[in-house]
């Protein structure tokens, strides 16, 4: 085989046929005119038959092979990352550790999908680069930094799908078949509630003059089962209580007495209450954020605020928090951390022995435990079962209408109320019982009536 050598870029001068071997093409010693396909070995292999090379025995993306570390007893599957560095997940088999890489890859790209728009918009700006651009210019001032945390994983949710379309090319049967796919994954309320954040998204597209229409808005919301919730009636409130750790039971007052959301407890300090006048005033939350943790901020909806009473039980069970809190504080081993919120220094009311604001999750396991103690199934109930019992409670005892219970609940929509009610109790045989009175002169005769 007569090979020219002309420079460093010179080619075989002998045609030979390629077999496939493995993937790539290997090629073996001529013997007989023809050349033998072999394995191919090390990091480039040259294809003859157009001059280049092929890079064999590497991973997906030119990444570098896994390799057992003995010293760890782990396999590691390195990775080149977008910025040049090497990253090196690890796991218990080799399989393990590339499902490892394969997921950083995976994650680097959707990052890469959602960065950030600095040229601004143009023709060909994609549905995740707005969703970014929307998230960290309009939706920030917007929402609590916990419903902003809510809106990135949905939105992300979207890139998946449908993050490389150009927003002026985004049709509604692409959304339709979306929303489609997330309601048969089985959450039709986050379909739902995709959508709908979508069409949000959209509409500051369509005002920015990014697009001409709202696709979104023409897409059909999938149906969300209505579902029966677990209420307890005052009579299982009392015995819950008295079952409930009493490290809790006060949080747990506020929640099942009162009527508040369990983030309105735990944003709750002792400076916003009157212990002797028996009111409190609600002026905060505290909600978990991804990636930051326990975050103090405004109530959710501006109607919650405000001096309210407490109730004789939840006053009674704060009392005697706040002896159990003040034993808690002067036994500590290290100073509790200065809590601040709008320049005010608080001593939040519901914290663990080290003084840091106690979890959503510290509440929901002792009430379930509780639950469990007094023969009510733990998994029908949680903190906001609460709320929702002293909504339905309140409304079917036909003293209240749903004004006033959305009121003393502070729900700024009597429709949220609404679907709160999990069972109306006597209440329509209380109305119809009224109506006669006020419509049949002898409604005496309904007295005879069992209920």
């Amino acid at each position: 085989m007569d090979v020219q050598r002309r420079s460093w870029s010179a080619t075989l001068s002998v045609t030979l046929k390629p077999e496939p071997f493995g993937g790539s093409f290997g090629w073996g010693t001529a013997v007989g005119g023809s050349a033998v396909p072999r394995a191919p070995r090390g990091k480039r292999v040259h294809d003859p038959s157009d001059g280049s090379f092929v890079v064999v025995n590497r991973a997906p993306r030119g990444q570098p092979d896994p390799y057992f570390d003995k010293a760890r007893n782990v396999w590691v599957a390195p990775w080149r990352k977008a910025d040049g560095r090497l990253g090196k997940p690890t796991g218990r088999t080799r399989a393990a550790a590339e499902a490892s890489r394969n997921r950083h890859i995976a994650d680097e790209a959707a990052d890469a999908k959602l960065g950030s728009l600095a040229d601004g918009f143009h023709a060909g700006t994609t549905l995740a680069e707005l969703g970014r651009w929307w998230l960290d210019h309009v939706a920030v001032h917007r929402v609590r930094v916990t419903t902003w945390s809510t809106y990135d994983k949905q939105l992300r949710l979207v890139g998946t799908r449908l993050g490389n379309v150009p927003v002026r090319k985004l049709r509604a049967d692409q959304v339709a078949t979306m929303v489609s796919e997330l309601a048969k994954s089985g959450s039709p309320s986050r379909a739902r509630n995709v959508r709908a954040l979508l069409a949000q998204v959209l509409d500051e597209a369509v005002n920015l003059g990014l697009a001409d229409d709202n696709v979104a808005k023409k897409v059909r919301s999938p149906r969300v089962p209505k579902v029966q919730r677990r209420t307890l009636s005052p009579g299982e409130v009392s015995q819950l209580l008295a079952a409930c750790d009493e490290r809790y039971s006060a949080a747990v007052a506020l929640c099942f007495v009162q009527g508040w959301r369990v983030s309105e407890a735990l944003g709750l300090a002792w400076q916003d209450i009157d212990l002797d006048a028996g009111a409190v005033r609600l002026r905060r939350g505290s909600t978990y954020a991804d990636g930051i943790g326990m975050v103090l901020g405004p109530p959710k909806t501006n109607r919650t605020a405000g001096r309210q009473l407490l109730a004789p039980t939840a006053l009674a069970l704060l009392k005697a928090h706040r002896q159990r809190w003040l034993d808690m504080r002067e036994e500590a081993v290290v100073a509790w951390p200065a809590v601040t919120y709008d320049g005010e220094e608080l001593d939040l009311v519901f914290v663990t022995p080290l003084g840091k604001s106690m979890l959503r999750q510290h509440v929901d396991k002792a009430i379930r435990r509780a639950a469990e103690q007094i023969g009510i199934d733990p998994s029908e109930v949680g903190t906001h079962t609460g709320r929702r019992s002293v909504v339905t409670n309140l409304y079917a005892s036909g003293d209240l209408d749903l004004e006033d219970v959305a009121r003393f609940v502070g729900h700024s929509d009597v429709s949220t109320t609404r679907g709160y009610v999990q069972s109306e109790g006597e209440r329509p045989l209380m109305v119809s019982r009224k109506a006669f009175e006020i419509l049949d002169s002898r409604s005496n005769q309904l007295d005879d009536l069992e209920p």
